[in-house]
């Protein structure tokens, strides 16, 4: 399903018959409302008759059927909402190293929720301290560079962003925390570790191997990078392409 963001629509058009109600996108053309049901299509109306009078962006998210386009949901109205969401699990597999990916996807809004389990010793304010360097480093690192969009001239620009989410419970992944420094993995952080680190077990965490050189893994490729899966520095487009993917949309930089 399709979404794009930042739509305007410029005009609306329906009949007497049920269900029959059309939206121009501004860029895209006519494009008719979700027909299976009179209510949703009424609803559907209502919010793009709203947006068309105020200037309102929108989100849209649409479905093809029998060769022709649907709106089914609209979103941002006026500021924000940006889809379903969807939790998103599955196995990997790289050389002698196995994990489980997790996270939520709303939209182009990527969530991680982690619990993490402080060691004895570490006090309440240098807890807090690392959460917030932490989360800054991660969402900084990977939010705010690339778009989700429809080519040609990548239509709809949805930004990508990533959240931390820390908790006690419904954890998408659980991470022990000793005092450092020491060496770090996905699940096992110190008190040392900068933002920077942390963005790295954050790829892990999404999915992504390392890429790095390591004798146990030889043949590994690609590797020396220098993105933030080789060196904590840079995330690239192939990182945050599959969540464009997820939506069969492009991927392009911000």
């Amino acid at each position: 399903m399709p979404v794009s963001c930042g739509r305007l629509i410029d005009a609306l058009w329906a009949n007497e018959e049920k269900s029959n109600a059309w939206v121009w996108l501004r860029g895209t053309g006519w494009r008719k409302l979700d027909d299976r049901n009179d209510d949703t299509c009424t609803n559907l109306l209502a919010i793009a008759a709203a947006a068309k009078h105020n200037g309102w962006s929108v989100s849209v998210h649409e479905e093809q059927r029998d060769g022709r386009w649907f709106i089914t949901e609209i979103y941002d109205f006026p500021n924000g909402v940006i889809g379903p969401t969807q939790e998103i699990s599955f196995s990997v597999s790289e050389c002698v190293y196995g994990w489980t990916a997790r996270y939520q996807q709303r939209g182009t809004q990527i969530s991680v929720r982690i619990r993490l389990n402080f060691a004895d010793g570490i006090s309440t304010a240098m807890q807090a301290t690392l959460r917030n360097t932490w989360r800054t480093g991660i969402e900084d690192k990977w939010s705010g560079r690339f778009v989700c969009c429809t080519s040609p001239g990548c239509i709809g620009r949805c930004m990508l962003n990533f959240r931390v989410e820390w908790v006690t419970s419904g954890e998408h992944h659980t991470v022990r925390v000793r005092q450092g420094p020491e060496r770090s993995n996905m699940t096992l952080w110190d008190t040392s570790d900068t933002g920077d680190v942390a963005s790295h077990e954050f790829g892990h965490m999404l999915g992504h191997p390392d890429e790095y050189s390591d004798s146990a893994c030889p043949s590994r490729s690609p590797v020396n990078t220098g993105t933030v899966m080789h060196d904590n520095t840079e995330v690239v487009e192939r990182l945050v392409r599959p969540f464009c993917d997820r939506h069969g949309l492009d991927t392009n930089p911000a």
